[in-house]
């Protein structure tokens, strides 16, 4: 009875490792860290995944504040902010782009909240909860980046930030 009784504990404890390793499988798979490379300027590419910043925008290709291409404006901002750094991302979702979507963090500090802060993005409430309007006011009442310069009311296009 107790070869028996050891028997079944064995095989219960190799079940829950093998569980265990998979649900830590699992959770490595909703984080993605390495080099990144700018695709535009809410979009990185990671171990050839994209990731799209989730909760901001930032202008679109072919945007343009008077002479000042703000498209090309936001992806050398997050060019600098990503620097050399290794830069690390929860993973929230699949867009219908089929790209990824996540927080992204480099030094320690958020991507979203620095790129909205220095004013080459927006905080998307519908995606963000709010969690980046208090940098986005800051950054409107700086007047940095595009909230200094002269833009076209259709610089977001038909796009609802409420």
């Amino acid at each position: 009875m107790t070869q028996m009784f050891f028997g079944a504990l064995l095989a219960g404890l190799i079940s829950l490792a093998a569980c265990s390793a998979a649900m830590a499988y699992g959770a490595a798979e909703d984080r993605l860290e390495g080099t990144a490379s700018v695709i535009d300027g809410d979009t990185i590419e990671i171990h050839g995944e994209r990731i799209r910043l989730s909760g901001i925008d930032t202008p679109e290709r072919g945007k343009r504040c008077g002479t000042v291409n703000v498209y090309q404006k936001a992806a050398l901002a997050l060019s600098d902010m990503i620097g050399a750094r290794t830069v690390s991302c929860t993973i929230l979702e699949i867009d219908r782009y089929d790209r990824k979507v996540g927080r992204c963090e480099a030094g320690g500090k958020s991507l979203e909240s620095q790129l909205v802060r220095a004013g080459w993005g927006r905080d998307w409430p519908r995606y963000s909860n709010g969690d980046f309007a208090a940098d986005e006011r800051a950054a409107r009442s700086a007047k940095a980046g595009i909230w200094g310069l002269s833009c076209p009311d259709d610089l977001w296009g038909s796009r609802n930030y409420d």
